[in-house]
């Protein structure tokens, strides 16, 4: 890899943005997705104490 390529895209991007031809498209998703609680690994019927499988005293 010696930059031929980004000394290409430059280029011709820097071409494009002089003759006026560059649109830009910007997009934000700021989605929330919520799942059941099951769904996080919760177990039905209430809490149950699970073992750490780290080091002791942690």
């Amino acid at each position: 890899m010696d930059g031929t390529f980004d000394r290409m895209l430059r280029a011709a991007q820097a071409e494009a943005g002089a003759a006026g031809d560059v649109e830009r498209l910007v997009s934000v998703d700021s989605t929330v997705v919520r799942a059941h609680q099951h769904a996080a690994g919760a177990r039905i019927g209430g809490s149950a104490t699970r073992l750490s499988a780290g080091p002791e005293g942690v």
